[in-house]
């Protein structure tokens, strides 16, 4: 979900690509369907959304999604009563049954974050030059932000499967991932930084 100026709050549903508004009295209600969404039979379909920080002025809103030839993020706009238009402004990550991420989220520094997993292809989480197994941070417009560590879409890498993001007081970024066999991982994100997947998981090195 991702919260409208008002309170209430628009809702993502995974596998009927619908989007709802969800008031604070407790009303739901769809506004629209996200366009060109497929499911993948498992952790795919509609990801997640993420209102611009100027939806009062611009009246974007943000989609994570997978679609025929992988997952992309889109803008579309909502007016408070329907979703409308659709334009892509990131595609290239490649997607499975399992192992998308999904999440995107403005950050407190106004660019979009979004987490994408390894797609089940381990050694893509490795390679800053991919997509998958990451943090991406993107300008609204689907550009690497300023400042990214290897000039391209890429925060952080060596992810295996990511998925909730949030800031902290301090403004410090934290992410959720699943873990392989034991360890699920809470983790402090830093630019650049390798957190090693598939060499370890957790803090703990990988056997066997």
């Amino acid at each position: 979900m991702s919260w409208l100026p008002d309170g209430s709050a628009l809702l993502t549903e995974r596998d009927s690509f619908t989007v709802h508004t969800l008031t604070q009295d407790g009303t739901k209600k769809e506004v629209g369907k996200v366009p060109n969404v497929v499911t993948t039979g498992g952790e795919g379909g509609l990801l997640s959304i993420a209102v611009s920080p100027s939806w009062q002025t611009d009246h974007h809103v943000y989609v994570m999604h997978s679609a025929k030839e992988g997952n992309r993020i889109a803008r579309m706009t909502f007016d408070g009563g329907e979703l409308g238009d659709y334009k892509v402004v990131v595609d290239g990550i490649k997607k499975n049954r399992y192992h998308n991420g999904g999440r995107i989220k403005f950050g407190p520094d106004g660019y979009l974050y979004a987490t994408t997993g390894d797609a089940q292809d381990e050694d893509l989480a490795q390679d800053t030059s991919s997509l998958n197994g990451k943090i991406l941070r993107m300008t609204p417009d689907g550009k690497p932000a300023p400042g990214n560590p290897f000039g391209n879409l890429v925060h952080s890498y060596g992810h295996r499967n990511p998925q909730g993001i949030t800031w902290d007081a301090q403004g410090r970024l934290w992410d959720g991932g699943l873990g392989a066999r034991t360890y699920d991982e809470l983790n402090l994100i830093e630019p650049g930084k390798n957190y090693g997947w598939p060499t370890c998981e957790a803090s703990v090195p990988r056997t066997g």
